[in-house]
């Protein structure tokens, strides 16, 4: 089963570009693995999608509760995953999506529907699963290890910064700017003489000139960046020992670079990511800004330099965002894309490979290497044996793993192996749902796992796929756990 991935969002100056931005980091997390197709409405600012996106747009006369319809009758649901971020694709737009048969990610922000999806992305700090009604077959993920970021931020993220001189300062308020916070805070900070340089960078979306003409008057001082990629954000970002801005995904990428940031919240969508950096001190709280005038900037700014405690926002920052959140969120991803065919004789060599792979040996009750003359007698006894039940998992149709069953007169026993490329994608307890489903198709007798003890990993696994605790046992002078599923415990 290979699935292709269509990015649905929108933006424009009203309600900013930040939903666009956010499905460009998982473009890029994804590009090499899926193809995809952005689609947009026409009245997006769509000049800031890359050109070398594959694009369509939604024709005008096409409402948002029609769309599923003309996205089913244009991108066919078995062959596409939709990943939906915007306020517009509401609890009946998810529910419609779903009937449609396709897989859907959101990307939420407000907390205020019921979910229908199948995965909910929502990366601030502040969120609990009890704050969302969902379906039972909702999976959330939520915080900041599935922040939403640029590959060269979470490059960032690893490094470990220390700043001893604050004299160079960093602006954002992201694409519109509807209150001109950007001139406001560049005012404040212009009165503050230990400031050398300033950089402000505006987004796409800004109409306000006031900035370009204290630029003129200041040219040493304010340097002024639209359109700017990436690697030149990083660099510009770097130069900085301090920042205003938002509680968005600029600030996100702030503090991977991590440094001081004065931050706030000017619409709902930002307040939980607020709330929840505020509760972590990573920031400095700026609240509600709104109705902020340049004087509420400075006062903030003097009351941070006057005690600046610098090294316990960095260490706060550098806990919240890893280098990890890319491989996290690829396995949301590669989890609806699980598929399982009976292995065959040609897979008798990738299985060799994975079975004497140093953590499967580890975790097996025989942890010896396997000889290859001793492998192949087995292997093919066992893909010819009625009483085997024997799966190669799939990602998006690549080979990625191994889950076997082996068929007991009242019970049948499960064994399984993720390939060494897709581990840490915390895909070991899709497997174990998506194989039971199968199983049980054909079978009724509950299924046993038998787990060392101090296997952890593959214990959390089994538990979240519903295997139930059993009884111990002891396997080759080894004390083990044995957990069960019955058919009436699957996923569905």
């Amino acid at each position: 089963m290979s699935k292709k991935i269509i990015f649905r969002a929108d933006g424009d100056s009203t309600t900013g570009l930040g939903h666009l931005y956010r499905l460009f980091s998982l473009v890029e997390i994804i590009k090499h693995t899926y193809q995809f197709v952005f689609v947009v409405l026409e009245n997006s600012t769509n000049s800031i999608i890359p050109k070398e996106y594959n694009k369509v747009i939604i024709p005008k006369e096409i409402k948002t509760k029609n769309e599923p319809e003309w996205l089913e009758s244009n991108f066919p649901s078995k062959d596409y995953i939709l990943i939906a971020d915007g306020y517009q694709f509401t609890a009946s737009y998810q529910k419609k999506i779903k009937q449609k048969g396709y897989n859907l990610i959101y990307i939420d922000d407000l907390v205020t529907e019921h979910m229908y999806a199948d995965i909910v992305i929502n990366h601030s700090p502040y969120l609990q699963k009890d704050n969302y009604q969902k379906e039972n077959y909702t999976e959330l993920a939520l915080g900041t290890q599935f922040a939403l970021l640029r590959p060269l931020f979470l490059e960032e993220a690893k490094k470990i910064k220390t700043i001893n001189t604050i004299n160079t300062a960093f602006i954002c308020f992201g694409g519109a700017d509807p209150f001109n916070l950007s001139l406001k805070a560049l005012n404040a900070l212009l009165q503050v003489k230990s400031f050398k340089k300033i950089h402000v960078v505006l987004g796409g979306a800004y109409k306000h000139e006031e900035i370009f003409n204290l630029k003129e008057n200041n040219p040493s001082k304010i340097q002024v960046h639209r359109n700017i990629s990436e690697k030149n954000l990083i660099n510009v970002m770097s130069e900085c020992q301090f920042a205003i801005a938002p509680a968005s995904t600029i600030l996100y990428e702030l503090c991977c670079l991590k440094m001081p940031i004065l931050s706030g919240y000017y619409v709902e969508n930002q307040k939980n990511i607020y709330n929840g950096l505020s509760q972590k001190n990573a920031i400095i709280n700026g609240g509600d800004f709104r109705n902020y005038k340049t004087l509420d900037f400075l006062r903030k700014i003097k009351d941070f330099l006057n005690n600046p405690k610098i090294d316990s926002y960095l260490i706060s920052q550098q806990s919240l965002f890893d280098s990890n959140s890319k491989i996290r969120i690829l396995g949301l991803i590669n989890k609806l894309s699980i598929s399982f065919r009976k292995a065959e004789e040609e897979d008798l060599l990738q299985v060799y490979n994975w079975s004497n792979d140093v953590l499967v040996r580890q975790n097996s009750y025989n942890s010896d290497s396997i000889s290859i003359e001793k492998h192949k007698i087995w292997y093919l006894e066992k893909i010819k044996n009625k009483n085997t039940l024997f799966l190669i998992a799939l990602i998006n149709n690549k080979q990625a793993g191994i889950v076997r069953f082996e068929i007991n007169k009242g019970y049948s026993i499960i064994g399984i192996l993720v390939s060494k490329e897709f581990r840490g994608q915390k895909l070991a307890s899709a497997f174990l749902n998506r194989s039971a489903e199968k199983y049980f198709e054909n079978y009724d007798s509950p299924i046993l796992a038998y787990i060392k003890k101090e296997n952890i990993a593959s214990i959390k696994s089994f538990e979240k796929a519903r295997y139930t605790y059993f009884k111990d046992e002891i396997i080759n002078g080894i004390t083990s756990f044995v957990y069960k599923l019955e058919k009436h415990d699957v996923i569905r």
